[in-house]
């Protein structure tokens, strides 16, 4: 008997999963990633990453019929999922995998499975799903570039940086193609991928925002659309030469942990939802110099010395003075904070700039093989002389503080009372009729940063 290639395991089991058939807890738990990454996106929606994108959108046109959360027009399903997708990593605000290496997935798989959704007016359930099934494709293709790191010794780097095959599998999923053409879909979208990771480089967040959220939401949209009207495109794209796997890791088959489990566990369940806009090991930094400076009862004032120390890591939230300014800004202004280093008249002040110049920030070599790349330790100088530390991993939040960030982070945008209708209306997506409803919900009159 033939050998089912695993392309089409993977595919004979997303299509014999349906909505009861995944657990309550990890339906619940999807609930809360939208939850968490819609008012992500409202809040970012203020950021000038966001105008930049709805005005290049502007400039490109298309038809009016997805919504652009915290903006008033609409746009294609393609360039609405561009948009939100870039706003799901607008600030560092989404949740990263609880693997230990901080991939974002949620961002991308989101947008492309609501811009779908919206446009086929999909159920509540059926994005949902989409959102389940396109996080565990992502969320599988880094387990087996993780394997073949540890095997081989090689980096290979990120293999879809911008997570377009979830992304895709989200979108056909919502869209309703049939097993055929979302192998289509996915065998179109291997050529879209992207495992450039460049962005590293950048301080303005920009294109890291559109690389970890936008490109993976635009190209899964897109292959699922030319799918869908009949556009052709190699089966099987998981397995053999050149397919997806043979082309990024040397590859012929991506091996047992690849479709073993499927349906016995869930990524989704992993994920770590952010307490703060802060990236790496920073964000960790910052959750542990807060903790020490409320127990303690200190202000900024109060400090003659910060020393953090980080999982060494290379990238934009390495790049010199990076760390030093999340941390001034956290002892100042505690806080999610979203504005703070987008205002002048608040990551310029006198105090912050005081605070930042008693800040050390170090690599810990010892640290250099350590799995979990978002762990940190604070030592916290009091210029009464005491000493405060701590080391910590970073830590699920609690159902209270997941909701006293929206209720931040949506209340900064769009008011205390809508905050409150939309935390009604999102927790309960498991009976939405229509998604489309939902989304007009998330279109606001534009706002900048210095608005609020």
């Amino acid at each position: 008997m033939a050998k089912v290639s695993s392309t089409k395991s993977f595919l004979n089991w997303m299509y014999s999963t349906g909505f009861e058939d995944i657990p309550r807890d990890v339906r619940d738990m999807a609930v809360l990633a939208l939850y968490d990454v819609i008012g992500c996106n409202l809040a970012c929606s203020l950021l000038p990453t966001a105008h930049r994108m709805v005005d290049f959108v502007n400039l490109t046109g298309g038809s009016p019929d997805c919504t652009m959360m915290g903006f008033p027009t609409r746009t294609s399903p393609v360039n609405a999922a561009m948009v939100n997708g870039t706003l799901g990593h607008g600030d560092e605000l989404d949740a990263h995998d609880g693997d230990g290496r901080g991939t974002h997935i949620l961002a991308a798989t989101t947008a492309s499975a609501l811009a779908c959704g919206q446009l086929v007016k999909a159920t509540g359930p059926d994005v949902l799903r989409a959102v389940i099934l396109g996080y565990e494709l992502s969320r599988r293709i880094v387990r087996v570039a993780n394997r073949v790191e540890r095997e081989t010794g090689k980096s290979f780097g990120p293999v879809d940086a911008g997570n377009t095959m979830g992304a895709t599998a989200a979108a056909g999923v919502t869209l309703g193609l049939p097993p055929d053409r979302l192998e289509v879909a996915l065998g179109l979208a291997a050529h879209m991928s992207c495992n450039i990771a460049a962005y590293t480089r950048e301080t303005e967040h920009m294109t890291a925002s559109f690389l970890r959220g936008g490109v993976g939401a635009r190209n899964g949209v897109t292959a699922a659309l030319m799918a869908r009207v009949g556009y052709d495109a190699p089966p099987d794209i998981f397995d053999g030469e050149p397919g997806f796997f043979s082309s990024r890791l040397g590859i012929q088959d991506p091996g047992p942990e690849f479709v073993e489990t499927l349906g016995g566990e869930y990524g989704i369940t992993g994920i770590i939802f952010k307490r703060q806009n802060a990236g790496g090991g920073n964000h960790v930094a910052r959750l542990v110099l807060v903790e020490l400076m409320a127990e303690n009862g200190l202000g900024s004032s109060d400090i003659a010395e910060i020393r953090a120390e980080l999982v060494p890591r290379r990238g934009i939230h390495h790049h010199s003075g990076y760390g030093e300014s999340v941390l001034a800004l956290a002892a100042v202004y505690g806080g999610v904070g979203l504005r703070e280093p987008y205002d002048e008249n608040y990551y310029n002040t006198p105090e912050v700039r005081a605070i930042r110049e008693r800040i050390e920030i170090s690599d810990r070599d010892d640290w250099a093989g350590f799995e979990d790349r978002f762990y940190a330790g604070v030592t916290v100088v009091t210029k009464d002389g005491r000493t405060l530390s701590r080391e910590s991993n970073d830590r699920q939040m609690t159902g209270g503080e997941l909701d006293a960030k929206f209720s931040c982070l949506v209340g900064l945008r769009a008011g205390e009372a809508k905050a409150k209708e939309l935390d009604g209306v999102l927790k309960r997506l498991d009976a939405v009729g229509d998604i489309s409803q939902v989304m007009a919900e998330l279109e606001l009159p534009a706002a900048g940063i210095r608005d609020i």
